[in-house]
């Protein structure tokens, strides 16, 4: 049975704050559901903030892979001139909210700036996972890619994974091998 998307909301908010639902009921009108196909782009308007119920997307500076985001996580549009795209690698359902929308609500209602404040914290972790990557020897990468993208080969194809890796497609090609 598909949640709904207070349960969803709930999932992403618990952790943050336990009872944003009393506190602030108009957080649960500001997110609007999504739903991207397969390589469809996000509209890449600044400050959006998606909310990624089921699927993956890819962050891409120009071409080069910077970032996976899947289920469970948040993925933010940098409020400022940037060269990303982001891009449906699977069918995704998410939750969209502006960032215009989070200050009207926090005008009203300043409880709402601690829970956007960890979701920045939150935002910032998953930007400093591919740095946290590329600092690791060769060998160590597969694991830690693998560890958080267990299903990441059926999305992508070998030399997008080995680019986000930061190694050649042939030892993305051996690492597999020795693995499996």
């Amino acid at each position: 049975m598909r949640k709904s998307k207070e349960e969803i909301l709930a999932s992403f908010l618990k952790d943050i704050h336990s009872e944003y639902v009393s506190a602030m009921p108009e957080l649960t009108d500001a997110f609007e559901e999504i739903r991207f196909v397969k390589g469809e782009h996000l509209t890449n308007n600044w400050g959006e903030l998606y909310l990624i119920a089921e699927g993956i997307f890819g962050k891409y500076e120009k071409t080069c892979p910077v970032r996976y985001a899947i289920s469970g996580e948040s993925l933010m549009i940098p409020y400022h001139r940037h060269d990303y795209q982001f891009i449906a690698l699977s069918n995704c359902w998410t939750f969209m909210t502006t960032r215009q929308q989070l200050y009207t609500i926090n005008s009203k209602n300043p409880k709402l700036f601690p829970i956007y404040a960890s979701l920045m914290d939150k935002q910032q972790q998953y930007l400093n996972y591919r740095a946290k990557l590329l600092s690791f020897p060769n060998p160590d990468k597969y694991d830690f890619v693998f560890d958080k993208y267990p299903d990441i080969r059926q999305y992508i194809k070998h030399k997008e994974l080995a680019q986000f890796m930061g190694i050649s497609e042939e030892l993305l090609r051996r690492l597999i091998r020795e693995r499996e």
